[in-house]
């Protein structure tokens, strides 16, 4: 069945995986009936594509508007279907007041073995999600076709989002082949998850993994999507998704649901830069998913982003070797945090190194002096422990329609390469610049503080520009906005980029 899937994808010269034909079927196999106009809502594709899509399932005799016998057939062993429960999967995908009311329904059931989660770690950044927020996360496999015979990976999980899933699995398809496998640091998570899914019958593989040693083999590749609540670091986040992207089928459209602290705008724009650099496009951030227990007192939510594979997938951290550096908070940075009884006034700190090392152990402890359990924020501080200095500072800039006779003068481009270093403050400690034929020039600017590079392509008007510095006391952004006025370029673009942070 992949390889009909895969076919059709190639013939149709369809961009999209063939994911997204797995999702057509699935609404074929689930609501009987389907129109173009349907079809076209659920797979986010043209018109005209899915009519030649659905064209493509009448070749092979699954039917077209709705399913032949054949093709009945084909989608219940594909996805291990057998004995599925239709209703509930309609109710769950096109009804958004059932499935609300589905997870407050279902909150009880789970919460008997959420209970028996082990205390959080805060060492290793981990904080329990609530059973609500577990499930809505569970149903997101099931809105992006990642649920049935399908390999799902939950790199770290004392948020127990393995059993959610499974759980759902129970619920919706008892007999799909689905895979959940939980790689996590934490033994503790371990046997508490492997006892679960032996006492309830579960398809969850549990096995110890420290995500600073390189992925094993034998998890390389594999996964057709990645759960994950990284380290709120920016580091631990880059080491996890670099992971996970070594954990995925190297095939494009494979998810990634990443929660994620809340940041500062530019904490947020380095942290997409990352996403960006390893291949990943953003489907979509929520706001409205995950809660933490505590939450009452700490306002403990997070965004989640769900990410989307591309053919351009590149591991921002190699998997070849142990990764050395820290990557969890309280190696980053210790924080402390002032309370104060609200009934007598008591104050007292909680964070490394005092008697409660969270507001939660605080809050289920009760104040020293009179037990009572709701306080007030007074005072929070933040010690760094490691240095984030910045070794180097680098722009890439892009110039495109420019003067083509400008971009063929080595002359000139040297004169405005040497006066951008000096419009930097730049020492200059030589430079080179040489001619290309039929045309060309590339040169470099060497400053004692970094350089300055430029290679041109007059034939497209484009000129590519490197400013890389090491000191944080040049003027770069004079240098930069003297070369761009310099060429006179009709469009501009800059990349900024901090090196061995």
């Amino acid at each position: 069945m992949q390889k009909h899937l895969q076919q059709i994808t190639a013939d149709m010269q369809l961009e999209e995986n063939y994911y997204t034909l797995e999702k057509a079927l699935l609404a074929l196999y689930f609501h009987k009936n389907c129109t173009t106009k349907s079809l076209a809502h659920t797979t986010n594709l043209p018109i005209p594509i899915v009519s030649a899509m659905k064209k493509e399932f009448a070749k092979r005799g699954w039917g077209k508007h709705s399913l032949t016998k054949k093709g009945q057939l084909a989608i219940l062993q594909y996805f291990q279907l057998s004995g599925a429960d239709t209703k509930l999967y309609l109710q769950l995908t096109t009804d958004d007041a059932f499935r609300k009311e589905w997870i407050t329904q279902n909150i009880s059931e789970l919460s008997a073995i959420y209970d028996a989660r082990p205390s959080a770690d805060v060492t290793i950044d981990q904080a329990k999600c609530t059973v609500e927020t577990a499930l809505k996360r569970a149903l997101l496999a099931l809105d992006y076709t990642m649920l049935f015979n399908k390999s799902i990976l939950c790199l770290g999980d004392d948020d127990f989002i393995s059993i959610a899933l499974a759980f759902l699995l129970k619920k919706l398809a008892p007999h799909t082949t689905t895979k959940i496998v939980v790689l996590d640091i934490d033994r503790r998570i371990l046997c508490t998850i492997s006892k679960i899914a032996k006492d309830y019958e579960l398809p969850i593989i549990t096995d110890y993994y420290n995500v600073q040693e390189p992925l094993h083999k034998t998890y390389a590749n594999q996964f057709d999507c990645v759960y994950t609540d990284t380290p709120y670091t920016l580091i631990g986040a880059q080491l996890f998704l670099s992971r996970a992207v070594n954990a995925l089928k190297p095939e494009a459209m494979r998810h990634v649901f990443f929660s994620y602290a809340k940041r500062s705008y530019q904490k947020q724009w380095q942290l997409q830069q990352s996403l960006y650099a390893m291949g990943f496009v953003i489907d979509s951030i929520k706001y409205d998913i995950n809660t933490y227990e505590g939450a009452q007192i700490l306002g403990a939510t997070s965004q989640l982003f769900v990410l989307q594979t591309t053919e351009q997938m590149n591991s921002y951290i190699p998997n070849q070797r142990k990764f050395t550096r820290p990557i969890y908070t309280g190696e980053i940075e210790r924080k402390s945090v002032g309370y104060q009884c609200i009934h007598c006034q008591h104050s007292l700190t909680v964070g490394a190194g005092n008697q409660f090392t969270t507001i939660a152990q605080l809050q289920s402890s009760g104040c020293p002096s009179c037990k009572n359990k709701k306080f007030s924020q007074i005072k929070r501080t933040v010690q760094k422990i490691q240095s984030q200095h910045v070794l180097g500072h680098h722009i890439l800039i892009e110039l495109h329609d420019c003067n083509d006779t400008l971009l063929n003068d080595v002359q000139q481009i040297k004169t405005i390469m040497c006066q951008a270093a000096h419009k930097a403050k730049g020492t200059i400690m030589t430079e080179h610049f040489g001619q290309f034929s039929p045309y060309g020039v590339s040169g470099v600017v060497i400053i004692q503080e970094s350089h300055l590079t430029i290679h041109t392509s007059p034939e497209y008007g484009y000129a590519a520009i490197d400013v890389f510095t090491c000191s944080s006391k040049l003027a770069l952004k004079e240098a930069v906005q003297y070369i761009t006025e310099q060429f006179n370029a009709g469009n501009v673009t800059q990349h900024y980029m901090h090196r061995g942070k």
